[in-house]
């Protein structure tokens, strides 16, 4: 099943709401624009702040951006029969997809977790990719910190700021 989104995104700074995919796992949801970026996202409940939100805020919403690095189009679809999203970017040299997923977990040993789910691969030739994670939490009111440990970043909230 396609959504009908085809279009040179390269440069959008709003991408119309049309020409976002939905995932979600019958908690909360994400939107993800025809460009690979997660425009808005709220965690852990569909009724939490946010943690995404430049569809509001492009400047200050922040967003999780994986793209091409190079002009390229884009074509949204879903896997057929599951609500894995698929982004293929099409380029000259090449065709990658971002496929895009939150598991469901009944059973899961962490109950309060969620998984926001993204896979880059190529498809064709050779593309690029650049990845810009920028949460800014609760609508980008509160502050957050970022963490480099092993060679791994990880951003949060203060303890007390959490919910």
């Amino acid at each position: 099943m396609s959504t009908g989104i085809s279009a040179d995104v390269s440069n959008a700074q709003y991408l119309p709401i049309a020409d976002h995919g939905l995932i979600g796992d019958l908690r909360t949801t994400a939107l993800v624009g025809a460009n690979g970026t997660i425009d808005w996202y709220c965690c852990p409940r569909f009724d939490s702040p946010s943690v995404f939100a430049a569809l509001l805020d492009s400047d200050k919403g922040g967003s999780f951006e994986l793209a091409a690095e190079v002009r390229a189009t884009t074509k949204q679809f879903y896997f057929p029969d599951t609500n894995v999203l698929i982004t293929r970017f099409y380029a000259n040299d090449g065709v990658g997809e971002i496929q895009d997923f939150m598991p469901i977990a009944d059973e899961s040993p962490e109950p309060g977790r969620h998984r926001l789910i993204r896979r880059v691969t190529c498809v064709r030739g050779s593309l690029p990719f650049r990845a810009r994670v920028a949460p800014r939490f609760d609508y980008g009111t509160q502050p957050h910190t970022l963490r480099l440990t092993q060679g791994r970043r990880s951003s949060s909230r203060p303890p007390s700021l959490s919910r």
